[in-house]
């Protein structure tokens, strides 16, 4: 074999060897556990873990027609009052309006990175035709067809309910999400004093596809049973720092099922 072919040869194979490599770079993801005091500034959970922090972003997507942003509608009708019953059986999917009775949505750090928070949108869906995203809702909320989440963002949506009397209760639903791995992060939570937040948290990528996420009630770790509380609240966020954006975290299918 000349030397030009067995050069092309060895190149071929060293591509073949890195294409997985390069697959598994472009969706690496990790989800744990992490206590927030502080939604204002949920820092860093990996941040003792040394992960490269990239440079450039892109803030609105290549798409034909683009550079319109929807806004949503104003912040009082957003607010809506906590259901008072000890037990529930209730499901979300996002398909009339939202935020609905019993939902609150904010941007957490104010006017920082603009006010943007969680709203309904039909860009993307695990059921129906529609889910929620966190970035938007509020004064600059974006429309996820044409831009990517925002930078500096601090994006909740809680709900409120009891558990008082309660056996069990379960939080489940789907999630979405594509965001800087190890700067960027969406989380899922639940507290009995607004204040203490005990969160599982995703960074990175889904790969395209919708997972499913849960808290049980009556075991979260570092805290124990929220079981007997006349308030539990459970809160969905999204965190993002100063650079580097994506498509972000949508979620579907929320259910919370709480059983004497």
């Amino acid at each position: 074999m000349k030397r030009s072919k067995m050069l092309v040869v060895v190149l071929a194979l060293l591509l073949m060897a890195l294409i997985p490599v390069l697959a598994s770079a472009g969706s690496m993801e990790k989800t744990g556990w992490v206590v927030i005091t502080n939604r204002n500034a949920p820092g860093n959970p990996l941040a003792a873990a040394g992960i490269a922090k990239a440079t450039v972003q892109d803030s609105a997507k290549m798409v034909p027609g683009g550079g319109e942003q929807v806004l949503p509608d104003s912040e009082a009708e957003k607010m809506g009052l906590a259901p008072d019953a000890t037990l529930l059986n209730y499901k979300e999917g996002f398909e009339g309006a939202w935020p609905n009775a019993g939902w609150i949505t904010y941007d957490q750090n104010g006017s920082t990175g603009g006010y943007v928070c969680w709203d309904d949108d039909d860009y993307m869906h695990k059921k129906g035709y529609w889910s929620a995203w966190a970035a938007n809702g509020c004064t600059n909320g974006l429309d996820p067809q044409y831009y990517y989440y925002p930078n500096d963002m601090a994006s909740w949506t809680d709900y409120l309910f009891s558990t008082y009397g309660a056996k069990s209760g379960n939080v489940k639903f789907n999630y979405w999400n594509n965001s800087e791995y190890g700067y960027d992060y969406f989380y899922w939570c639940a507290s009995v004093d607004y204040v203490n937040w005990y969160c599982k948290y995703h960074t990175g990528s889904t790969g395209g596809k919708w997972k499913t996420g849960k808290i049980n009630l009556k075991s979260i770790p570092g805290f124990g049973s929220m079981l007997g509380y006349s308030s539990v609240y459970v809160g969905f966020g999204f965190s993002s720092d100063y650079i580097v954006v994506s498509d972000g975290a949508f979620i579907d299918e929320v259910s919370f099922k709480i059983k004497n």
